[in-house]
């Protein structure tokens, strides 16, 4: 078929609600069309086809996606404010420096999606598949991830405030030098996730696990590992003074080039002979009971 040009339509005098009205009727054969800089908003757009489609700078808010094809259709610099995806089909869309706030994307297919620069403000992606995504200098606050799949999705640089990731697959995601402040990661499977250089203030990881994951130089401020699995964790280069780590697992963690980290925290967290300790700390050992103390 032909690509489908408001562009052509605006030339032909047609009106915004004209242009409305067309893309509502014809939505079922919108594949490739090229819909750039049009206000649509409030649009029902429900089960339309709209792979690959081009909305670059568009009015998108409020519009029902509910069921629709977007597979690799472009958002890039859309006002998407309340607009609803839930259990849309969207991989590898592409969504850089949108606004997505008060946006309904549970359950949706998200997998390969580009987000960067995207602001993010109270939206929902729980139980979405974000797989491979790419929110690097994204803007988020106050979003809900909770049971979504963020396995090796990127959130490089990222600034995340008051999100909730309770419960989310986050294998292998990326979040070096990311600004975290107020999340919520508990009971969340971060295995192999990097925070490297990252800085994290007054966030939770209760329960959650972390085995193998990366903490080299990053900054930590009332973080609580409370339960935590964090086997093979590797917090070089990090400041422990205000974590705390009450009943986390830290048998073979990398502890041995951390700062201000206490005797307190060690006893009241579980370790083993395996666990690298820092030289001003030392364990002595009855059985399979521990006692740490500073060393004198």
């Amino acid at each position: 078929m032909s690509i489908i040009g408001a562009s052509v339509w605006k030339d032909q005098g047609m009106s915004d609600s004209e242009i409305l009205k067309k893309i509502e009727r014809t939505k079922h054969d919108l594949m490739n069309a090229d819909l750039a800089e049009v206000n649509i908003k409030g649009a029902n757009l429900s089960e339309a086809n709209l792979m690959r489609t081009n909305f670059r700078k568009s009015d998108l808010r409020e519009i029902d996606f509910r069921g629709a094809d977007l597979m690799g259709t472009r958002f890039e610099e859309c006002d998407l404010t309340g607009t609803i995806f839930t259990g849309t089909q969207m991989t590898q869309a592409v969504f850089n420096d949108a606004q997505l706030h008060q946006a309904n994307l549970s359950g949706a297919n998200l997998a390969n999606c580009q987000l960067k620069w995207t602001r993010i403000h109270h939206s929902v992606f729980s139980k979405g598949i974000m797989t491979q995504a790419v929110l690097s200098s994204a803007e988020i606050e106050q979003a809900n991830f909770i049971k979504a799949d963020l396995t090796h999705a990127n959130f490089r640089e990222a600034k995340i405030k008051d999100s909730q990731f309770n419960l989310s697959k986050c294998i292998r995601t990326g979040f070096q030098q990311a600004e975290i402040e107020g999340a919520d990661y508990s009971q969340a499977n971060l295995s192999q996730a990097d925070f490297s250089v990252a800085s994290l203030v007054q966030s939770k990881f209760v329960g959650a696990d972390l085995t193998q994951a990366n903490f080299t130089s990053s900054e930590l401020e009332e973080i609580d590992f409370s339960d935590a699995h964090l086997e093979g964790v590797d917090f070089t280069d990090t400041d422990l003074s205000r974590v705390r780590f009450k009943g986390a697992n830290l048998t073979g963690a990398f502890l041995e080039k951390t700062v201000n980290l206490s005797s307190e925290q060690i006893n009241e967290a579980r370790i083993d002979k395996k666990t690298k300790l820092p030289p001003y700390l030392e364990v002595t050992w009855e059985g399979k009971k521990f006692k740490c103390q500073p060393r004198a």
